[in-house]
């Protein structure tokens, strides 16, 4: 039976699914409506309203329950009209409720329990980037043209994301070298080859999706293809810096270390691994979901291997790198009117046109070793978490 806090979670979700999913659809997908007539104009915005106004109403009454589940009147619930502006506020409030932890020896089943996945995702990804919005609103404002801006601000934020996760870690009483495992040997060589394979499957595989989908959607294609990370030296180094680093650390420690374990205990190994690497490749909000599916599963399969998160920081550290040195490559061997140029959806397909067979032979060399690594590793249904396993080898040594 679900508990007061996962009913209000439960509601919040859906209120902020039913506000902001058509809003963003229809906000990617508007060109496909250009040509559309008024009347299909109307029925539109009156969808999109409707669902808001429902998904608003849902939300509050999850408010409600989310303070009343901290200990708190639920009348403050009606601080839930200002929408996302309060989630900040309702996500850090100190519970009033005191936390039993009962002293034996399933003590760590315990903190898993306590772990909830939508609370600790949207007060990190969606409360700490709304705390720190007024930051972000002076520097975009006020320092327009300093090349530190943007990525200055992604550092913040990640530098955050970390001091969050975990200080919430330590509030639910785990053991971070359970989580990592350092102790643990690591195969290098065999990390590394799929590492490999798996960025000549996903680079092509994702090539080829965006080259489909610039027939469908080419404004979104347009636009994706001219949002450059970086334009000048400065800017590429702390891209690189956040991608090489503080992605692979962060990411793996949160959908690894934690969301993996705790749905697995929650749903079993099949289900639990393949929902959170689902989870990952939606969290980037991105066209290529299935190549970032499948990094999830390899990810996932390292870990449970190794029974060290190093293992898959490396994968994610190693794969970001190569993606940085042929992004690098491509800036310095690019002259600056053609990397500022706009591109057009007509000249990206012309040009992917030229590279269709080898993206072809890409995935037709790589895709037997990625399917054999999934499924020649793929977890057994006993398998014993990493921290458990991590956990028992600690107890045996000590």
């Amino acid at each position: 039976m679900k508990s007061l806090k996962e009913k209000a979670l439960d509601k919040i979700l859906l209120g902020l699914s039913l506000k902001l999913i058509p809003l963003i659809s229809v906000g990617l997908l508007y060109p496909g409506y250009e040509n559309s007539k008024s009347d299909d104009n109307l029925a539109l915005a009156l969808f999109i309203l409707i669902s808001f106004l429902v998904g608003y109403v849902i939300f509050v009454k999850g408010c409600f329950l989310y303070v009343k589940s901290k200990g708190y009147s639920s009348k403050w619930g009606w601080l839930g009209i200002f929408s996302l502006l309060i989630l900040p506020i309702f996500f850090f409030l100190p519970s009033k409720r005191d936390k039993i932890y009962v002293e034996s020896d399933n003590s760590e089943n315990t903190s898993f329990e306590e772990v909830n996945i939508p609370e600790i995702s949207l007060s990190v990804f969606i409360g700490i980037p709304l705390l720190i919005s007024p930051l972000t609103f002076f520097l975009s404002k006020y320092l327009t043209e300093s090349t530190l801006v943007k990525q200055s601000i992604n550092i913040i934020l990640w530098l955050v994301y970390a001091i969050a996760l975990l200080a919430k870690m330590k509030e639910l009483k785990f053991d971070i070298n359970q989580i990592i495992g350092h102790n643990n040997p690591i195969n290098l060589k065999s990390t590394l080859v799929i590492t490999v394979m798996r960025f000549a499957f996903n680079i092509s595989l994702s090539s080829l999706m965006l080259y489909q989908l610039s027939f469908i959607f080419p404004k979104y294609v347009e636009y994706f293809i001219n949002d450059r990370s970086y334009t000048n030296l400065l800017e590429m180094v702390l891209w690189c810096f956040l991608a090489m680093f503080f992605a692979p650390l962060i990411e793996e420690f949160f959908f690894r270390g934690v969301v993996m374990q705790k749905w697995v205990l929650k749903w079993g190994i099949k289900t639990g691994v393949i929902a959170s690497s689902l989870f990952f490749a939606l969290y980037h909000f991105r066209y290529d979901i299935i190549p970032l599916f499948v990094s999830g599963l390899i990810y996932s399969i390292l870990y449970f291997k190794n029974n060290n998160l190093i293992s898959p920081i490396i994968s994610h550290f190693f794969y970001n790198t190569l993606v940085a040195i042929f992004n690098g490559i491509d800036f310095f061997f690019t002259p600056e009117t053609e990397r500022n140029a706009f591109v057009s959806v007509e000249v990206y397909q012309n040009y992917i046109q030229g590279l269709l067979s080898q993206r072809i032979f890409l995935i037709a060399v790589s895709a037997p070793f990625v399917i054999y690594f999934i499924y020649k590793n793929f977890p057994r249904n006993n398998a014993i978490i990493p921290y458990y396993a991590n956990s028992a080898k600690i107890h045996e040594t000590s």
